[in-house]
């Protein structure tokens, strides 16, 4: 569970008589997964009894946390005191969890002669820099009711100071003392104020830029009030007896102020209002970002100090960070950010999935309020008027090629280019999608376009840090940083399932039976039969942080449930029938066990199907519980089902009165962004659902709170190979990461429900072959991924001269033409600096090199432009679109086919791409068009056959898109039958098919932006009709002229696609006419009158 760094830190704690450090670890994280097992099977129950095994566990913690307390109290400036503070604040946690699955209500205190272990543990935590664990302990204070004020001021003052929230403390109300107590009370409750007024001290030099003298305005040092009360609270009495020294002691003060002074000691340090200005960057801007970023994280982790202390901050400093995953990649990218912006660069923020960059965008917005921050590209480009890039852009690689491809001189004054969970770059052989070339791609043209911007590479998976941050090095001429501390702030207990050797023996044993009994049965085996196959799960878990050892006593064997679900069976090649676990089923039931103790859980499945289906399930094990949206949550529901139309074809399921009767709902790729957000919103909530079933892309980054992680599931199908494969390890990896939550649930636990039945022999510890397929990948740390270069094995086949198709032609296709005597010089350069070049070079094979560019460059000349077309080179180069196509487009500009309507011009494309159906997937990714049908379209042999099946279900669907129909309406025209489901043709339509839709409609455009720049013209400023500049925006919104389109981004986001469309029919009398070519801004002032006109018309 513990990572290498804090395993050596609970190593180097105090040796004391009869405890093994280095067994610890292993005898921490035993009590942690004993506890979770146990909370699992109790469903919440307080009334369950612990094993007697784990509660002399818990009295073991107890003793250790107590002693090792009492070093860091009494020698606070001893070497090692914060591997004894971490060590003594570890057991108090394990202890704590235990008290708090009996049951046992405590209260916390500071009394005159203790201290409560609750408290301890908190500024134990902070003395350790574990500032995480530190923010999750204070959680556990509670104050009791009949606590007097002055305790109950001190009690908040250290919850605060471990939750950074130091504003407020350093402006608390200190209480008055009550002159009513007694003396001795009335000192006790003097010596608590004085404890008080330090914290709030404390607080106050943490928010700081430096310390100032009391004559230049600072404040007295919060050292010096615990050292008053440390003097205080203990005083020699003489004269008692004869012999001896006599003491009197107030024993708690005593050791809240031992303690304070050690956290103190090093917190200072620690914190980022203290952070340097960088070189070059004025100190007031500096100071106001850093003081609203100290409001939610004060406070600096080890590993950003070492960053930081390296020049991390410094411009012409580029980072490869690989911290695990919850490392506070975060705080080290937005503190980077922040420089770029105070010198007044603009910043590109790259993400994998949509989700990530909502997340993402709404945090950077937090820290940057003074600063423009675009999240959602699609909602701004395209108008007829050219973008200004804003000072923050944070969008998909596949975006930003698309942003690129328009205006690339926008991308001209970057200052930094980052791009997380960067791992994306590596290529999948079972991936069919462009994905990893187009971030590659993204990369080395954003390189080129700004060659000044450093790079910041973010990944939890990146094992090959050194290797990318020294191709990073070459790229840019400037120095580029390694950081990849293996260090994090939360730990995860890791487990599979396994079932008694013997009892599936059993079974197996039933199963040959069955067969002889039912020779002719199909498929798995009788229901009846199934029933009987019950097994008891256990999970296996690896005491250490790794699954390298085979030692039996690094592993834990912990029963989950009482009443699992049966297997199901299928059948074996040679006729008999095989166990199979039944695993989506498994997974909700140890989802709703997870559930009923309150605990959060995510669910990783293989498919939307299985995480629609799960959470279905999830509720069978389960009384209902009844959840009422929030307004916010309920103005998203109402948006959903708008465009849905009507709420029966949300995921979500209402009853009458708007409650949301169940504990789980599903997070995949086919959720509208508002069903997104209403999902992420009720499993974030504390009072909201307590299991979301996913699909991996939730695994990418994304930040919500769960205790649990359950991976359902280590293999996939692979439709080109048609059967299962072991998912990667990177991608297990990453799912195992999202357990745990800093600052709210460090400790994390993850479970994979192997898609096959492991059996386990604990008397000999043997286990099934599979075993060792999830050993090999657990055996790894996070950082397990060696990136590779999408672009070796396409420049290979290329140089090979195998078939210059699919993914080798779009290469070929993306490469930039020069505008002057070598057109192939841009080209040349951008795969000079790629990753695959760099790892040519640095092997001594130049060779490797030279050959693969120069056979890409030749082939892409076999196709070498006329000068009468040349000028387009730049448009198929940064779009992918042939030339020979874009020649086409042009022709009917030329020949006025695009001077009609929206929809006129719309017809005219798809008729176009119906004379030669096939180019439609050199404008539209293979994939999204397959995701629109089933097997008979996957078994067409040509891509001309399958456009051609294709294209008139495009067209349809498009059309009533256009026309402003829901979803729903769509999907009944499509499947022509009433019962539509959830309408998940229609839902891939819209979030996949109609971005390829709007990128064709955009060739027009650029091809007539080109021209004018071919002819000296300035491309801003050239004149076409206002229905071909926002065509992609008509397409993409769902609109049919520029008016409609208008009225859209009038009404703004808070209206939803159709309602939008209903009220453009109502303004629709009172839109005076327009010029065919006006600007959009005048077009959109010309939809505001009208939407007056309308209020005034209703008025009356």
């Amino acid at each position: 569970m513990f990572d290498a760094f804090t395993t050596a830190l609970i190593a180097s704690a105090p040796r004391l008589e009869g405890l093994d450090l280095e067994a610890l670890p292993k005898r921490l994280t035993q009590a942690f997964a004993d506890i979770v097992s146990a909370r699992l099977r109790f469903r919440g129950n307080p009334d369950a009894q612990l094993p007697e095994e784990l509660t002399a566990l818990l009295l073991e913690m107890r003793r250790i946390a107590a002693s090792h307390e009492a070093l860091v109290a009494l020698l606070p400036d001893r070497e090692n005191r914060a591997a004894a503070a971490f060590v003594a604040a570890a057991a108090h946690q394990a202890f704590a969890l235990g008290e708090n699955l009996r049951g046992v209500a405590t209260k916390s205190y500071i009394s005159s002669s203790s201290v409560s272990a609750d408290v301890c543990a908190t500024l134990l935590f902070l003395i350790a820099e574990a500032h995480a664990d530190a923010a999750e302990a204070a959680k556990r204070i509670v104050v009791a009711d009949d606590a007097p004020d002055v305790e109950r001021a001190l009690l908040l003052a250290v919850v605060q100071l471990a939750r950074g929230q130091l504003q407020a403390l350093s402006s608390i109300d200190v209480p008055q003392l009550d002159d009513t107590l007694s003396l001795v009370d009335q000192a006790i409750q003097a010596l608590q104020l004085e404890l008080l007024s330090g914290l709030r001290n404390l607080a106050a030099q943490l928010v700081r830029r430096e310390d100032l003298s009391l004559e230049e305005g600072g404040v007295e040092s919060a050292t010096a009030f615990f050292r008053r009360v440390k003097a205080l609270s203990i005083d020699r009495i003489d004269g008692i007896i004869g012999e001896g020294e006599v003491f009197s002691l107030f024993p708690g003060p005593l050791h809240m102020a031992n303690l304070l002074l050690a956290v103190e000691r090093d917190l200072i340090d620690s914190g980022i209002a203290r952070v340097l200005t960088p070189n070059g960057v004025a100190e007031d801007g500096w100071w106001q970002i850093i003081r609203r970023m100290a409001r939610e994280r004060p406070y600096l982790w080890r590993n950003h100090r070492d960053a930081i202390s390296q020049g991390y901050l410094e411009r012409g400093i580029s980072a490869a960070i690989s911290f695990p995953t919850g490392g506070g990649k975060s705080t080290l990218a937005e503190l980077k950010i922040a420089v770029a912006l105070l010198l007044g660069q603009q910043v590109v923020f790259l993400a994998p999935t949509n989700a990530l960059v909502d997340q993402t965008a709404t945090s950077l917005k937090k820290t940057f309020k003074e600063f423009e921050i675009l999240g959602d590209i699609s909602d701004e480009t395209s108008l007829d008027t050219l973008l200004i890039l804003p000072e923050v852009i944070v969008t998909t690689p596949e975006r930003c090629l698309f942003l690129m491809s328009i205006q690339p001189e926008l991308f001209e004054n970057l200052g930094l280019i980052v791009f997380d969970e960067c791992h994306l770059l590596h290529p999948r052989e079972a991936d069919r999608s462009r994905r990893a070339i187009d971030a590659m791609l993204a990369v080395l043209n954003l390189a080129q376009i700004a060659p000044s911007a450093d790079l910041l590479l973010l990944s939890a998976m990146m094992k090959n840090t050194i290797e990318m941050a020294r191709w990073i090095e070459e790229m840019t001429g400037r120095k580029c940083l390694p950081l990849d501390i293996a260090w994090k702030p939360t730990r995860q207990v890791r487990g599979s399932v396994v079932y008694p050797a013997g009892r599936i023996n059993e079974l197996n044993e039933i199963l040959v039976q069955a067969r002889k009994d039912f020779p002719k049965k199909k498929n798995g085996a009788p229901a009846p039969i199934e029933r009987q196959l019950t097994a008891p799960p256990f999970g296996l878990f690896c005491l250490l942080q790794t699954w390298a050892s085979t030692d039996r006593e690094d592993y834990a064997l912990l029963p989950l449930l009482d009443q699992p679900p049966h297997f199901t069976t299928a059948k074996k090649k040679k006729g008999g029938w095989r166990l199979t676990p039944n695993g989506n089923k498994l997974s909700a039931a140890l989802a709703a066990s997870a559930a009923a103790s309150r605990i959060k859980t995510l669910v990783f499945v293989g498919s939307e199907v299985l995480a629609h289906s799960g959470a279905k399930e999830f509720k069978k094990e389960l009384p209902v519980r009844n959840i009422a949206l929030t307004d916010e949550e309920q103005r998203l529901y109402n948006l959903a089902a708008e465009e849905m139309g009507g709420a029966e074809y949300c995921y979500l399921k209402l009853d009458d009165n708007g409650i949301f009767g169940g504990g789980a709902t599903s997070h995949h790729a086919l959720l509208l962004r508002e069903e997104r957000h209403l999902h992420e919103s009720l499993f974030k909530r504390k009072d909201g659902i307590d299991a979301l079933f996913a699909t991996s892309t939730l695994a990418q980054g994304m930040n919500l709170p769960s205790e649990i992680v359950i991976i359902s599931g280590d293999s996939r199908f692979d439709p080109a190979a048609d059967k299962m494969e072991t998912l990667e390890a990177h991608e297990l990896l990453n799912a195992a990461g999202r357990a745990g939550r800093a600052g709210e649930s460090s400790q994390g636990f993850v479970l994979v429900v192997p898609s096959r039945v492991i059996d386990f022999d604990d008397d000999t510890g043997q286990l099934d072959d599979h075993w060792d397929t999830l050993k090999k990948i657990f055996e790894q740390g996070d950082q397990c991924l060696v990136i590779d270069d999408p672009l070796s094995n396409l420049l290979d086949r290329i140089h090979d001269g195998i078939a210059i198709s699919g993914m080798s032609a779009y290469l070929l296709s993306k490469l930039p033409l020069s505008s002057g005597d070598d057109p192939d010089l841009a080209a040349r350069n951008m795969l000079q600096r790629s990753f695959a070049a760099y790892r040519a070079r640095s092997a001594g094979n130049e060779e490797w090199v030279s050959s693969r560019i120069n056979s890409a460059l030749s082939v892409r000349k076999k196709e070498e432009l006329s000068d009468d077309v040349a000028w387009m080179g730049p448009v198929a180069g940064s779009t992918g679109v042939p030339t020979s196509l874009l020649k086409q487009i042009w022709d009917l500009i030329e020949n006025g086919k695009f001077s009609g309507t929206a929809e006129e011009i719309i017809k005219t494309l798809l008729a176009w791409i119906a004379e030669t159906p096939e180019c439609l997937f050199d404008m539209a990714r293979p994939e999204n068009i397959e995701g629109l049908f089933g097997e008979e379209y996957k078994k067409l042999g040509s891509d001309r056959e399958r456009a051609e099946y294709a294209l008139p279900t495009v067209s349809a669907l498009l059309s009533m898109w256009l026309s402003g129909a829901s979803l729903s309406e769509m999907e009944k025209r499509y499947l022509a039958k009433g019962d539509v489901g959830l309408c998940k043709i229609s839902r891939h339509f819209a979030l996949r098919v109609v971005p390829d839709l709007a990128f064709i409609g955009g060739l027009p455009a650029q091809l007539l932006r080109a021209k004018a720049l071919q002819q000296g013209d300035d491309p801003t400023s050239v004149t076409m009709p206002t229905n071909l500049a926002v065509l992609p925006a008509i397409i993409r919104e769902g609109c049919d002229s520029p008016e409609s389109l208008a009225t859209r981004l009038n009404l703004g986001r808070t209206w939803s696609r159709t309602k939008s469309r209903e009220q453009f029919e109502r303004y629709f009398p009172f839109i005076t006419a327009g010029n065919a070519q006006e600007d959009f801004d005048e077009t959109r002032e010309r939809l505001r009158a009208a939407a007056s006109l309308f209020l005034l018309n209703e008025e009356d």
